[in-house]
């Protein structure tokens, strides 16, 4: 009897475009990790071992660079950042990848032999493939030189991430256009932005699986957290929207907002940071290589604390943030790259899932600049969400009403459909809503919560909502003494702009229809890589595209009695910076309270942190306030004598009376820094009538 050969394993096709233009430099970029044998490939979703592949390498352009066959050898740990991966024993290579591996592994030994370098830490050389049986063998990890920077392509792609208040996206700039990047845990290329803890297994879950765990757990899951960035814990407007969440705010080590579950204090960096870490791995996972460089998009209302909050939750994901990009000029960019637009002035209405952003922008070319810009950080779709859930547990008896509203998972539950409701309403004018056991009655029979919504419901339960943003939008105007007949166009994003309530109201405002050709939920993941693509142009020496930002609100200190001194003014174009002269006493520790806003009154504003510096003698002291193209501020001061004196700048927890106590040591202000209406709270308590 004849025995059959065995039939060879399904080889898994696996085709890699790399960013390198040319095989050059490929070769000095990448060579280290590419032996006779094998080569390591970095990828964040590796092969298992043993699987046999079938591979291709390219260039940038399409066109080819290695070809062959191989065998996962071993599975490398993301024990270290850009090292994760798999190495890959070949079995058969084509001439040309013989012929490139012999030129990489020939330079490296001629630069071993002028130079006598440490222990190697890449893959042992194996011999040559011979019939496809060469033997591979390796050290303990494949690792660059320590002289190299981990898996240099990482540096030639920087992710445009849209961390939103209700879903996440991110994009990058692949062949000559930015694109959105799938999520495979999501199935699409949003993830919902929801962390949440399992007890179980004392781990932390994000996305689907974290939304999926709050129908049951609404007590341990985080959504929407991030209006409560960087904000201060007993703010009062914190206090004031603390009642209606469904999870319990607590003061982190600094003072900020955290989230309480099970006894534990999550910062809110934290819980951002493992949203950006799935991000960060979908990416990786998509386009093959380890990418740490990031452009991170925030409201544009965002003060300079929120900001830093943004950078700390990225570094903790550990990516290199080369930009925190507002979100309204991300959508200028997506809106405006490529058409070459001769010198356009667009608003941008950007009502998301929990901000609302309005900007002026003046487009010309690739060129952005930003003229007037702000917004209302506490104001978005999930406002609209809420106002819709309450109404439909209005629409029951008394009884099954007051035990749905005491259980917070049901409410979720309502929550959930009274979403699903407007979004069809976006479409339909009437979507039903069914909550199959939403409570019991009297008899303790279930009851269902069952109503068909029309959509001028929703609209006169949320008109007042829609005429928040109107009102933003027509400030912004005015403070660039813009009319609406000053526009060319208007561009509308963010998911909850697709209420035809809010595009009726805006067109009869501006008296022109807002464009459509424009992902109203892309947009801002697409800016950004935009973004980081210009920022690697201008590395390389390149002409790129320019933005211009402005700063949202004012930045300056409290002055004695509570009023506000401003040092930078609202729409100031960045980077910018400003000295004011504050006089001092010989040997005077000099402490000062920094606020960012609006209001005429210190208490109204956000609290920054304290400044505290001493001088030598008496006279002027000099500080600088610059704050930075992303809008973050730095201080320094200079000394009656000329001196660079030393500044600390502390952003922790103020108590009302430490910050009262700030106050009273300030400068005395001039008539115009007084606050306009009566003092109100501790200042009234500290400082009398």
């Amino acid at each position: 009897m004849t025995v059959p050969p065995p039939s060879e394993p399904k080889k898994v096709p696996l085709r890699i475009r790399l960013p390198f233009t040319t095989e050059d430099e490929f070769v000095e970029r990448y060579g280290v990790h590419v032996g006779k044998g094998g080569i390591f490939i970095a990828t964040r979703a590796p092969k298992d071992e043993g699987t046999a592949l079938s591979f291709e390498l390219v260039l940038a352009d399409g066109a080819k660079l290695m070809r062959g066959e191989g065998v996962v050898h071993q599975v490398i740990a993301d024990e270290q950042p850009g090292r994760a991966g798999m190495t890959v024993r070949f079995t058969r290579i084509d001439a040309r990848t013989r012929a490139l591996i012999d030129r990489i592994v020939a330079g490296r030994e001629g630069a071993a032999r002028a130079e006598a370098p440490p222990a190697p830490s890449t893959p042992e050389e194996p011999g040559p493939v011979s019939g496809g049986s060469g033997e591979w063998k390796l050290k303990a990890h494949a690792q660059a030189p320590a002289q190299t920077r981990p898996i240099a392509l990482a540096d030639d792609v920087v992710l445009g991430i849209d961390l939103g208040t209700t879903t996440c996206r991110v994009a990058a700039f692949i062949d000559g256009a930015p694109r959105l990047l799938a999520i495979a845990s999501e199935r699409g290329s949003a993830m919902p932005s929801v962390v949440a803890l399992d007890h179980a297994k004392d781990r932390l879950l994000v996305g689907s699986a974290a939304r999926r765990y709050r129908v049951d757990h609404p007590e341990r899951c985080v959504a929407g957290f991030k209006r409560l960035m960087g904000r201060r814990a007993r703010s009062r407007r914190i206090k004031e929207l603390e009642a209606r969440l469904p999870f319990k705010i607590a003061p982190d080590p600094e003072g900020d907002c955290g989230i309480e579950i099970g006894g534990r204090v999550f910062p809110l960096p934290e819980l951002a940071a493992e949203l950006l870490k799935e991000l960060k791995n979908a990416a990786q996972n998509e386009l093959g290589r380890p990418l740490t460089r990031a452009v991170l998009c925030v409201p544009a209302w965002y003060n300079d604390h929120q900001r830093s909050a943004v950078l700390e939750a990225g570094r903790l994901a550990g990516l290199d943030v080369l930009r925190v990009l507002n979100e309204p000029s991300a959508v200028a960019l997506a809106f405006g790259y490529g058409k070459g637009l001769a010198r356009k002035r667009v608003l941008v209405y950007d009502l998301g899932g929990g901000t609302f952003d309005a900007s002026v922008v003046e487009i010309t070319g690739d060129d952005i600049e930003v003229v007037s810009t702000g917004g209302d950080n506490f104001l978005g779709g999930m406002d609209f969400d809420a106002r819709l859930a309450d109404a439909l547990v209005a629409t029951m008896d008394d009884t099954p009403r007051n035990r749905l509203v005491d259980s917070p998972m049901t409410m979720e539950r309502v929550r959930d459909a009274a979403e699903l409701a407007k979004i069809a309403l976006s479409e339909k004018t009437v979507a039903p809503v069914h909550v199959p056991f939403a409570s019991t009655g009297d008899d303790g029979r279930p009851v269902d919560l069952r109503v068909d919504v029309e959509r001028l419901y929703l609209e006169q339960n949320t008109n007042d909502l829609v005429e928040r943003t109107i009102e933003v939008t027509q400030v912004v105007l005015e403070a660039a003494r813009l009319t609406p007949q000053s526009l060319d166009e208007v561009v509308m994003v963010g998911g909850q702009s697709r209420s035809p309530a809010a595009r009726a109201r805006l067109e009869a405002m501006l008296g022109r229809a807002p464009r459509t050709d424009v992902d109203p939920q892309a947009a801002v993941a697409m800016g950004a890589a935009l973004l980081g693509h210009a920022l690697v142009l201008r590395e390389r020496g390149k002409s790129s595209l320019q933005l211009a930002e402005v700063l949202s609100a004012p930045i300056g200190i409290g002055v004695r009695g509570g009023g506000f001194r401003k040092v930078l003014e609202r729409n100031t174009r960045l980077p910018a910076e400003k000295t004011l002269a504050v006089p001092v006493q010989a040997a005077q520790a000099v402490r000062l309270a920094v606020f960012q806003g609006q209001s005429p009154r210190a208490e109204d504003n956000d609290y920054l942190g304290a400044l505290t510096t001493s001088v030598d003698r008496s006279g002027e002291l000099s500080l600088r306030f610059a704050v930075s193209a992303d809008g973050r501020l730095v201080l320094s001061a200079t000394t009656p004598s000329g001196k660079q004196a030393e500044v600390a700048f502390a952003t922790g927890e103020a108590s009302d009376e430490v910050t009262a106590q700030l106050l009273a040591e300030a400068p005395l202000p001039g008539e115009a820094d007084r606050p306009s209406s009566t003092k109100s709270g501790f200042f009234k308590k500290l400082f009398g009538k």
